[in-house]
């Protein structure tokens, strides 16, 4: 067995271990989450009927109550629900092993977010609806084993049992939230990521995607200073976008959190057999700056430049209020801050901090997934913020003039968990 071979099988080890951990902590959290939900609707329907609060009140108007309580109910479970899934995409375990089941069997058959997000929720809803039958079985079977107990005593009891669950479906998706916000965001990559997935998932060819993204930020770097360093930050293990500054930069410096994403990079640097191939954005590159029919001389010297002027590859952490020392006249952060998060407030505060690297007068460029709740690299979801084109100029006119920001739909990229971008260029204020 050769060196790469025992990596990859320590990795499939790994990634085994890691799964049945994520079902053995589902498991736990669903038998918890049941007896609690059961214990604390039961109080809640027993302590209604003992107060006698809705002692008075007719037939009808019982019924009345208990459909009313079916709706706080719902309302409850829809909040769960929104929990759960991000729960589900973020760390592949859920508080309802159904739920987390469907979820899994699909992700199984096809790549789609809606689909699992379905899935999961159908899962869920069937589990909760299941728990109801031993309510109706033990309130209308003393109903008709007793005399002591009415059929407006057994409906005031599910009623609060419902009440009750409403509750606990509310606590448990703010707990849920709460666990998440404190989660580190950036954990999964260092777990889960594999550079050469994302390259072949994403960078095969030029998709719609990066069609757009790069004819806008061709666009945007002819308002870039000249022979000034620019910043790539968040730039993964691609160059797709740095191909365009190669003209107009001094020099370039590339960021990322993950080490393994700059050695990807570096395998290209030093001209690697195995280097990923970004020949075809070269060329789209150079048709997108007016070089009608771009030649192989055209692609190669363009590649040899970019070389050139690529001199610092950086670990950077958009956590940091600071990530790197220096400030640039020109930053470009495309698809980063929104890709190394669920929560859109997290979002906000990479973008601040990113942005933040921008010199005063100097140019920032962006984009983002829109309304994007997770994306797919090698059959594993990473998250999403979720954020549009409002998110993005609300962020940029804190600090920013001269904001454009526009949208890109993009329905063929549904399946991979996105199906448009926004994109975004801005001039960072200048104080005196």
């Amino acid at each position: 067995m050769t060196a790469t071979d025992a990596f990859v099988c320590a990795g499939r080890r790994a990634r085994a271990h890691v799964s049945l951990g994520r079902w053995l902590v589902t498991s736990v959290a669903t038998v918890a989450s049941t007896y609690a939900l059961d214990a604390v609707a039961t109080v809640a329907g027993i302590l209604l009927v003992a107060s006698g609060v809705l002692a008075g009140l007719g037939h009808a108007p019982t019924i009345a109550f208990l459909a009313a309580s079916y709706v706080a109910w719902a309302a409850g479970l829809r909040m769960n629900l929104q929990a759960n899934w991000t729960l589900l995409e973020q760390t592949g375990t859920s508080t309802n092993v159904i739920s987390k089941a469907a979820h899994d069997l699909v992700r199984l058959r096809t790549t789609s977010a809606r689909a699992r997000r379905t899935a999961s929720a159908v899962g869920y809803v069937v589990t909760e609806v299941a728990k109801e039958v031993p309510y109706y079985a033990g309130a209308f079977g003393a109903v008709f084993l007793t005399d002591s107990v009415s059929s407006n005593e057994a409906m005031v009891f599910l009623g609060g049992a419902n009440l009750g669950a409403a509750g606990y479906e509310y606590g448990l998706a703010g707990a849920t939230r709460a666990f998440l916000d404190r989660r580190r965001p950036l954990d999964a990559f260092e777990t889960d990521w594999v550079p050469r997935e994302y390259l072949t998932d994403y960078y095969s060819d030029v998709e719609p995607d990066e069609v757009e993204t790069i004819a806008f930020f061709v666009d945007a770097m002819r308002q870039a200073d000249r022979d000034e360093p620019v910043l790539y930050f968040g730039v993964g293990p691609t160059l797709h976008h740095v191909f365009l500054a190669a003209d107009r930069a001094s020099e370039i410096h590339l960021a990322d959190y993950l080490p393994a994403n700059l050695r990807e990079i570096e395998r290209w640097l030093s001209r690697e057999p195995d280097a990923h191939d970004w020949s075809a954005f070269v060329r789209y590159t150079l048709e997108r700056e007016g070089t009608r029919t771009p030649s192989d001389v055209d692609v190669a010297a363009r590649e040899q430049r970019t070389r050139e002027k690529i001199t610092r590859l950086l670990t950077a952490d958009a956590r940091d209020p600071e990530p790197l020392p220096q400030r640039y006249s020109t930053v470009i952060s495309a698809y980063c801050a929104d890709s190394a998060t669920g929560d859109r407030a997290t979002w906000e505060t990479y973008m601040r901090h990113i942005s933040g690297l921008v010199q005063p007068g100097g140019l920032f460029v962006t984009a983002a997934l829109r309304r994007s709740t997770g994306y797919v690299v090698g059959g594993r979801t990473f998250p999403s913020a979720n954020v549009d084109e409002t998110d993005l100029e609300a962020v940029l006119a804190r600090d920013f003039d001269d904001v454009t920001v526009s949208t890109r739909a993009l329905a063929e990229h549904e399946s991979q968990g996105y199906s448009g971008i926004v994109l975004g260029v801005a001039r960072r204020r200048t104080f005196s």
